[in-house]
C-alpha cells in the first residue's frame, strides 16, 4: 500500500502548525517517490510562496495546475507569485477570475481584495471587502477595508467619513481606526473635530503607531490643540521609527 496518504498529511499537518521546514522536508521526500502528486505540488508552491520564494513558488503551483484546477488558496498564491515576480498580466488574470467566484469566506475575500490593491485596482478590492462586509455586517476589518480601498481609489472624504465612524462604532478598542478618522477630518479641513477623535489617546496608543505620516500628523493636531505632552510622544515616536515605506493596511 502506498504511504502517500501519510506523508503528504504529514507535510499538511507541519504546515498548518507553521513548522515550515518540517514541512518543505516531507514534501521534497514524498515528490520523490510521487512526482505526480498535484496536491503535494500545491502545497509546495503554497508553503514556497510563505517564505517569499516567489520563482520556486510559481514553478510548483503551475506543475500542480497541470495536473488539476487549484484550489482558491493555491490560486491567491500563484496570483500573489506572479505580481512578485514582474507578470502583471497573468497575475491580474487569475486576481479577476476570483473575483467572479463566489467566495464565501472573509479572509479570503481579505486576501483577495490585498491583491487587487497591490495591482492598483482599489475600487475592485473595496467591492471585495464589500462582499465580505454582506456576509458578516459586523465585521470591522471588511467595513474598515471598504473605506481603505475607497480613499486610495481618490472616492471624496465626504464618502469616507460615515463608513470610518461606523467602524469605530463597531470596533472602538482598534485606536488605528480613529486615526484613520484624523485623516479623513482633516482632508475635510476639520481640525478640531480631528482633535476630538483622538483627544483622549493613551500613550500606550500612540507608541504603537508605525505609519511616520500618520504619526506627523499627530503631531500637528496635537500642537495644533495645545496638547504639548501628546504632541511630545509622537515627536519621540517619530525619533524612534525608522525612516521606510509608511504602512499601509
Amino acid at each position: 500500500m502506498s504511504d502517500e496518504p501519510v506523508t503528504y498529511e504529514l507535510a499538511l499537518l507541519h504546515y498548518c502548525q507553521g513548522s515550515y521546514a518540517e514541512a518543505g522536508q516531507v514534501l521534497e521526500q514524498h515528490l520523490q517517490q510521487e512526482p505526480e502528486n498535484p496536491s503535494a505540488w500545491e502545497l509546495k508552491g503554497i508553503l514556497c510562496h510563505a517564505l517569499c520564494d516567489f520563482e520556486v513558488g510559481r514553478d510548483a503551483l503551475e506543475r500542480a495546475e497541470s495536473f488539476q484546477p487549484l484550489s482558491v488558496s493555491g490560486k491567491l498564491a500563484l496570483a500573489d507569485c506572479y505580481a512578485h515576480l514582474g507578470m502583471t498580466a497573468l497575475s491580474e488574470a487569475v486576481y479577476y477570475h476570483l473575483a467572479q467566484l463566489p467566495i464565501a469566506d472573509p479572509e479570503i475575500l481579505a486576501r483577495l481584495a490585498r491583491g487587487l490593491a497591490m495591482l492598483g485596482q482599489y475600487v475592485l478590492a473595496a467591492d471585495v471587502c464589500q462582499r465580505a462586509v454582506r456576509l458578516d455586517p459586523n465585521s470591522h476589518n471588511a467595513r474598515y477595508g471598504v473605506a481603505f480601498y475607497l480613499a486610495k481609489a481618490g472616492h471624496p472624504a465626504e464618502f469616507i467619513q460615515p463608513i470610518l465612524i461606523n467602524v469605530i462604532a463597531l470596533a472602538p478598542e482598534v485606536f488605528f481606526y480613529r486615526v484613520a478618522l484624523v485623516t479623513i477630518l482633516c482632508r475635510l479641513n476639520q481640525p478640531q473635530r480631528a482633535y476630538l477623535a483622538i483627544a483622549d489617546a493613551t500613550d500606550e496608543e500612540l507608541k504603537s503607531l508605525q505609519c511616520r505620516c500618520c504619526i506627523r500628523r499627530l503631531v500637528q493636531i496635537f500642537s495644533d490643540a495645545g496638547d504639548q505632552r501628546r504632541a511630545a510622544i509622537c515627536r519621540q515616536r517619530l525619533q524612534e521609527k525608522p525612516c521606510c515605506r509608511d504602512s499601509k493596511k
